[in-house]
Formats: C-alpha cells, structure tokens, sequence
C-alpha cells in the first residue's frame, strides 16, 4: 500500500493543492452523495474527481436507508469505479451542501479496508480560495478488480447488542448522537409519523451543524472541536457509540473524534434512529 502524504484525516484546500500536484502516488478527488447531486457536481468539481454514488453501494435488502453493503458489493462498485487499493482518495461534499456526505463514505472505504482515505475541509473553502475546478462529466476511470476485504466487526454495532448493553446500564460506553437538538429532545416531531422522537437512554447530543462553521459549512478547528465534546461531556477514554438518524452524519462524529484523540473505541451505529425507533420498547425511547 502507498503511504499518504497527508498527515491527518482531515486536508485543508491547500494542503490538497500543494500535495496532488506533486506526489507520485495517484491522489483521487471523490465526489461524494446521492445521484441528484451530479449535476451540482458537474457544475463545479475538482479536477480529476469520480462521482462515488451511495445510492449503489448500499444494502437494498434493509428496511433503512442507507446501510452498509456486504464486503463483495463495496469491492465490486469500487472496482466499476476504477479505484486501485494503493489510491489515495480525498472525499468531499458537494459545493452547495458544505459537509454532510463525504465522512461517510471515508468511513465507508476505511470499514472496508482502503487504507489511504482522507475528507476534504471543504469544497466550498476550495472553490472560494480559487483552487482549479472543472465543469462537465467526472473522470470515469478504466474498470479493474478491486480485492474484497472483510471489515473489522468491531467498527460497528448492531441493534441488539446496543439494547442489551443500555438494559445493563453499563458504564463502560458513551452515545453520541448527531441529530438536530429538537428531534433529539422529542421536542420536534420527525417528518415520518411511523418514526418517534427522542433519543437512548443517557445519549449525548452534539449536532452535525455544531461541529461546523455557519458560513463555510467546514469542520472547525479542532480547538473549537475539542471544547465542544468535553463540554458536552465526552469522556476521552470512554468506549464511544456514535449514531445519527440512519448513519451517516455518525461518521462525521467518528472523524472528529479521531482527530481529537478521544474514544479508547469508536463503533458506529448504522441502523442508528431509523431501527432504534421502530425496533426499541418504548422506554427506551427518552424525551426529554
């Protein structure tokens, strides 16, 4: 595997611009989100970028949306896209989103073995900094086999093993959920009637758009960052249960957390609000 040039999981426009120019490994723009983006996507991207749509690489099977394909269907659309094991990808969002996406699909490939996978902070940054953009189609990259590799089951956690570990009140884990506060607190009402709001039993809360600058929609420094968990009450040497609405923006929890130093480990719920729900007794569901 090729060693990245980039230091941290997070690159700041520059340092991407200093370092694709001028590295002999082959560094890949990845264009990240759903299929109605492409064309925001081919209205301005990063030179050189592939679109990876989550909308193909995804469990069909599950009732929730979202969810992690099994290690065969991530290798074979990651081999459809051209993507070697030795690549180095940097992921971003979409200008207009700011964040959202793109730490979900890093996770993604990083679950899934690719080892070299870094976010970009962020797109919109590097369009208002003037770094080169291109328009029209994306890069579609010669088609290979791309080695499927099974993931490391203690990324994740499932919904019956969270459940037995919240009926044990166990002390040896923290949840974190990135959910808007109103939803978290049961004071919103989720757009889904099917769904209830609230959130588990003892969660933290600490929101996708807490995390971010309000113009830029970039994470902030990691200072700010920091401040933000321990106020919140994220203890650095806890195991740490990251959820969301359906598992995405848990990734950007995951990211975050990583940068900082914080969880002796990080697992991350994908079925997340959409199965606690509808799967979890209703004491288990808190409204605050």
């Amino acid at each position: 595997m090729a060693s990245s040039p980039f230091t941290s999981s997070l690159v700041t426009p520059y340092e991407f611009h200093n370092v694709s120019g001028t590295s002999s490994s082959r560094i890949i723009p990845v264009a990240a989100g759903r299929a109605p983006l492409r064309p925001s996507y081919e209205k301005q991207h990063i030179p050189g970028s592939i679109f990876f749509d989550m909308d193909m690489v995804t469990d069909t099977t599950s009732p929730y949306p979202q969810m992690l394909p099994t290690a065969s269907q991530f290798a074979a659309y990651m081999g459809q896209l051209g993507i070697r094991p030795d690549d180095i990808l940097v992921v971003y969002d979409a200008f207009d989103v700011g964040t959202y996406s793109a730490p979900r699909v890093a996770w993604t490939c990083r679950y899934f073995g690719h080892q070299a996978v870094h976010v970009l902070n962020n797109f919109r940054s590097y369009v208002e900094q003037k770094f080169p953009i291109s328009e029209g189609e994306m890069l579609n990259l010669p088609p290979i086999d791309y080695p499927v590799s099974e993931p490391d089951p203690h990324r994740t956690i499932s919904f019956d093993e969270l459940r037995r570990l919240v009926l044990q009140g166990s002390r040896e884990y923290q949840i974190i959920d990135s959910r808007i506060s109103g939803r978290f607190s049961g004071v919103q009402e989720e757009a889904d009637p099917s769904l209830r709001s609230g959130h588990m039993p003892s969660a933290i809360n600490i929101p996708l758009a807490a995390m971010l600058d309000t113009d830029t929609k970039a994470f902030l420094p990691l200072d700010r960052l920091k401040t933000l968990f321990q106020n919140a009450g994220v203890q650095q040497s806890s195991q740490l249960i990251l959820t969301c609405n359906s598992g995405v923006t848990a990734a950007s929890l995951d990211l975050v957390l990583q940068e900082l130093g914080f969880g002796l480990e990080r697992r991350l719920y994908d079925g997340s609000w959409m199965e606690w729900t509808r799967r979890a007794e209703d004491p288990l569901v808190i409204r605050d």
